[in-house]
Formats: C-alpha cells, structure tokens, sequence
C-alpha cells in the first residue's frame, strides 16, 4: 500500500502543470509577501477573501495577509492567458502557479459565492476569444477597437492565429478605454473576469523562443497594463488587480494519467483477495464485479467515505439560530444578574416594598 501511495505522489509531481500568478496591483489593504507557489483552486479563497467575505477554506497559503479589514478592495480583476505557462511580465509580484483547474471552474465558483451573498453584484466575464464581431455589446456596453498596428515586425496579419491574438489585444485596449463611462462605483464588491486565448495558437505557429512570441507577449502585457491603469483610476486604487496563466490541455492531461492509474489500481485489487488491513485504506472488496461496472463507480470505490476526514454537514439555519441563542443567553444572564445586585443592595427601610409587605401591621401613608 505505501509503495501505491509513494507511485501516486511521484506521479503528481511529474505530471504537475504549472504557471504564473502575477499580482499587478493590490491596495494598501491587503499585502501579497514571499515567493510560495499557490493552487489555482485557491484563487477563488484568495479574492473571496480580499473583498471581506468569508471564504470556504480548503488550503492555506502564506503569500496573502489582510492589513487593514475596514479599508478592503471593493473590486477583484482578474485576467486569465490561457494556453501558456507564463506571461514574463515586466511588472507586478509573480508567484509559482499550480494549474490544478480550468479558468472556467475557478470564475463560476468566485461568481456564485458572491451570488450567494447578494444578487445585485457586478459580475462580468469577458471572453476575448469571441473576436470583435460577438463582443461589439459586452457586458460593459459596445467596444470599438482602434484600427491594427500594421508596423509588426514579425507577427502578420496574413497569419489567422496572428489576426485574431491581435483582435484580442486591441479589444483589451477598447475595454481600458469603456471602463472609465461604463462602470459606476458603489459600495457592493464587483468582479470582472477577462479572458484571453489566442496566444497559445501564435505559439505553436512561430515557436516558444521565436521573435513573434516575444513581440506578441509584449503587445499583451502593454494591453494588460493598460487595463490595469484604467480600472485603477476608476476604483481610487481600491481594486485588486491579478493575471495568471492557465493550460487547460495540462490539466486535462494531469486528470487522465491520475484516474488511469487509479482505475489499473481498482482492477488489478479487484482480482484478489483483500485482507482486512488493507481493507481499511482501499475500499475495495473481493466480491463478483458487477458487469456494466462504469469506469467512475470504479473510482469511487478507492477511498472510503469516513476515510476522507470530511467535516460534519451544518443546516444553512444553523449560524443563525446560533447567534440568536447565543446573544439571547448573554443578555439574559447579564440582566438576571443585574436584578440580583440591585435586590442585594436594596436598603429595607420604611419606604421599601419589603418593609411594607413584611411588616405585621401595614404601614399606609395619610
């Protein structure tokens, strides 16, 4: 069993798909310190955190501290690069990336927990990849991008992949330019998700180390900062602002070699006889296989459910009814309390209702 386990996490480490999590602005509020890698699926836990609410906490990472809790972001921006593993990015605090899901997964878990809070918050989602044509109404009112620069030195607008990552470009410097008419501040914490796809084909086309990439990567980080200064401006300087880069072919490819192993693993224990020590690590048996047995029931059967050290299910009701006894206990305690002082101290003297109650004969006043 431990050589399993010890194959597994050496397999994880081979297979890990990694990237760049790029801090590009951050408010006075919040401080972003070390050099730790972080998982993209705690990305969600960090802006969540960032706009004060409380987060849904799976992991722990040290790169992020609160300073100030009353002065928080009031907006998060974050920018996906798909398809590549780093942006180098002249400006910002990068730190060590570890794509361990899609850009899609993380954006509808940060979106439906602010949902969960309150339904009027700004969410907006942009995917560049649409082209010009499909994001002429966005989410933040009609974008005109300015005509190409036709002085490139190495990318060509003969070349598709060049065209559109170049359409992608100019469509970030129309939104820098829309943000400023098309964004009203309030006091509800907003989210903008922008997404860009189309360096990963000028990549492939031109090579990793190419000229074209290099110029197609500073073109990008123009248009980020770009971006970056246009909601800076709008927000006073209290947003947060973080690109990252994200594979998705990566994790798709990590996800497979894991549940091929996993699956080799069920079936190969499946065929032998399990004594009740290892029975309490795999849940596996050495009864019949069930005949359309599907790959996923196979999964499922690894790990027992007490085994995963899942915390107890709470109703939603329960922080409510929680405070209310709570609270009720301490006011009740603090005023009985407060009567029994006052009795003590009480002086029975002729004008007290325990002098007048007590007496043999009742005192009345004439």
């Amino acid at each position: 069993m431990f050589d399993k386990a010890l194959f597994v996490a050496f397999l994880l480490s081979t297979v890990r798909a990694s990237g760049d999590f790029i801090v590009l602005h951050s408010p006075d509020s919040v401080q972003f310190t070390g050099n730790e890698e972080i998982d993209q699926s705690l990305l969600k836990e960090l802006f969540t955190a960032a706009l004060g609410y409380t987060v849904k906490q799976r992991g722990t990472w040290s790169g992020f501290s609160i300073i100030n809790p009353f002065d928080l972001p009031v907006a998060v921006v974050g920018m996906a690069i798909e398809g590549v593993d780093s942006l180098e990015s002249p400006t910002g605090m990068k730190f060590p990336l570890n794509v361990d899901e899609v850009e899609e997964t993380t954006w509808q878990a940060l979106s439906g927990r602010l949902e969960e809070r309150d339904k009027n918050n700004t969410l907006v989602r942009i995917y560049l990849g649409d082209g010009v044509d499909a994001l002429g109404q966005s989410a933040l009112g009609e974008l005109k991008p300015t005509a190409m620069d036709k002085s490139l030195k190495y990318l060509n607008l003969n070349n598709e992949e060049d065209r559109k990552f170049l359409e992608e470009v100019q469509l970030l410097h129309a939104i820098a330019k829309k943000v400023p008419s098309a964004i009203h501040v309030d006091s509800k914490p907003d989210v903008y998700w922008l997404v860009v796809s189309g360096l990963r084909p000028v990549l492939d086309l031109h090579g990793k180390d190419s000229p074209a990439v290099k110029e197609a990567l500073s073109l990008l980080n123009n248009g980020l900062n770009d971006v970056c200064k246009a909601f800076m401006e709008v927000y006073d300087y209290k947003v947060l602002i973080a690109a990252f880069t994200n594979d998705a072919s990566q994790v798709r490819h990590t996800r497979s070699v894991i549940l091929e192993r996993q699956i080799r693993d069920t079936t190969n224990s499946s065929s032998e006889p399990v004594s009740d020590d290892n029975d309490k690590n795999i849940g596996t048996t050495s009864e019949p296989e069930v005949p359309k047995e599907t790959e996923h029931n196979k999964t499922r059967k690894l790990i027992k459910v007490e085994d995963l050290n899942l915390a107890k299910q709470y109703s939603p009701d329960y922080p409510i009814i929680f405070n209310i006894l709570l609270w009720f206990g301490v006011a009740f305690f603090f005023s009985l309390l407060a009567i029994c002082i006052a009795i003590a101290s009480m002086d029975p003297g002729r004008d007290s209702i325990i002098y007048r109650m007590t007496s043999n004969r009742m005192k009345k006043d004439n």
